[in-house]
């Protein structure tokens, strides 16, 4: 794959990347995997220690994760994880969505490649395996991301594949909040198949709707989980502006 979502990075070398990206690498990680969870606060000395280099790449990538919304600094006191908030995760759900339906829609009109054909092929059956108890949800959360980022990479749009990966790395992060609160809620049998089905007979209109159907039975699930958390309904309710008397 040209571009390969976050997840399926870990553990692999890089010693082919600078200072500054390693130490972006290794903190978005802790992010998107909870280690550093929303709402919590480091210095650049700290990270700096915890990863034995100098302060400038920590501060350079810290930059970055700034850009990238997933940080926040804190005058005069170093930097805290960003939340993950109901209306963020509203658009990145619905971005998810618009992307992800002409990605797939894009590569079955142009056709799937056979290696990566009978890869969507095995990590369809993933979620049969996981109700039979036969593996665990991080396995299962690595295969439904390999299967949408196969299928973005095979779309013949670079944009649509960089954009898709950047979004289920975002989305990781709240999948794994989600998962921490309803174990429950993970892909159900026969809906990465369905898209499969439909990507193998090059079956462009029935995978736009496959897709679409997986895309938003996630918007709608994570929703129900992140608004039933004790955080949410411990939420002070805020006044609404009033329009002048």
């Amino acid at each position: 794959m040209a571009h390969i979502p976050a997840l399926l990075l870990v553990g692999q070398e890089e010693t082919d990347l600078d200072r500054t990206s390693q130490a972006y690498r290794a903190i978005r990680r802790q992010i998107i995997d909870l280690t550093l969870p929303p709402g919590s606060s480091f210095s650049e000395a700290s990270l700096a220690q915890q990863w034995r280099i100098s302060k400038t790449p920590v501060r350079e990538a810290l930059a970055r994760l700034r850009r990238d919304g997933l940080v926040d600094a804190l005058p005069r006191a170093g930097y805290v994880v960003s939340p993950i908030t109901l209306q963020d995760t509203d658009d990145l759900c619905a971005m998810r969505t618009l992307l992800s339906v002409e990605a797939a829609a894009g590569a079955a009109r142009r056709g799937v490649e056979a290696p990566a054909l009978e890869r969507l092929e095995v990590l369809s059956r993933v979620p049969f395996a996981l109700a039979a108890g036969e593996v665990g949800l991080e396995e299962s959360l690595q295969a439904a991301i390999e299967f949408e980022a196969i299928i973005a990479n095979s779309s013949g749009n670079n944009r649509f594949g960089k954009a898709i990966v950047d979004v289920l790395d975002e989305l990781e992060r709240v999948l794994r909040m989600a998962a921490l609160i309803a174990p429950e809620v993970a892909s159900p049998p026969g809906e990465l198949e369905a898209i499969f089905e439909r990507l193998r007979a090059r079956d462009a209109d029935g995978t736009h709707e496959a897709m679409r159907k997986r895309c938003e039975r996630v918007h709608r699930d994570v929703l129900q989980v992140l608004t039933k958390s004790v955080s949410v309904s411990r939420a002070h309710i805020e006044m609404p502006s009033l329009p002048p008397a």
